[in-house]
């Protein structure tokens, strides 16, 4: 009798501590719309509150993950500024060459190569002050033409409650298994101590 019990009531208790984290890890998701059930009102957690997660999600990518000053880190390198001035004054070259040649020839007549390296290195300096610039009001522009914060959270806010379950199920799958495996192993050893303590009592 006492080996049926051993082996019984941890089971059963190992079922029971599964099933209601199953039910728990459900009620995060579902139901995904509001449903009246007598005098109350259910619907899953995550449903139910994906306002308020899709505002905490925005805060957090905008605050830690993708702030404006890590972008403008990102963005506004060395190389990647001298990439750019590099770009232009490829383009200007190629313009004065061609096509200003061909428009303003008059003028290009009397431009010698000292004139057109002062004009160039003149360019190139106003261009390096003109990203320095932007690089340092970049905070302000990126809060003002791309709000990350409000873009996440309108993103979020834009999935219906079906794509928000599944997000958050591929997100959280793992934990969300493990959660529904702990219950099951602590039910079990909840009712082997239950065993142990009845055999000791009696």
């Amino acid at each position: 009798m006492f080996y049926l019990k051993l082996i019984l009531i941890p089971v059963i208790s190992a079922l029971i501590g599964w099933v209601t984290n199953k039910i728990a890890v459900w009620l995060l998701f579902n139901p995904k719309e509001p449903t009246k059930i007598l005098f109350w009102t259910f619907q899953g957690v995550f449903p139910k509150r994906q306002s308020t997660i899709a505002k905490r999600i925005g805060d957090l990518v905008a605050d830690e993950l993708l702030s404006t000053e890590s972008i403008k880190g990102q963005v506004f390198t060395k190389d990647n500024m001298d990439g750019i001035v590099s770009f232009i004054l490829s383009k200007v070259d190629h313009y004065m060459e061609t096509e200003f040649k061909e428009d303003h020839w008059f003028i290009a007549l009397f431009m010698g190569e000292g004139t057109k390296t002062k004009v160039r290195t003149e360019l190139e300096r106003k261009l390096y002050e003109s990203l320095d610039d932007i690089s340092e009001n970049f905070h302000n522009y990126l809060e003002d033409k791309v709000n990350i914060r409000a873009l996440v959270a309108d993103r979020i806010n834009g999935l219906d409650s079906g794509e928000v379950n599944n997000l958050m199920n591929q997100i959280l799958k793992n934990e969300l298994g493990f959660i529904e495996i702990t219950g099951a192993v602590l039910g079990f050893m909840i009712g082997l101590i239950q065993v142990i303590l009845l055999e000791l009592l009696d």
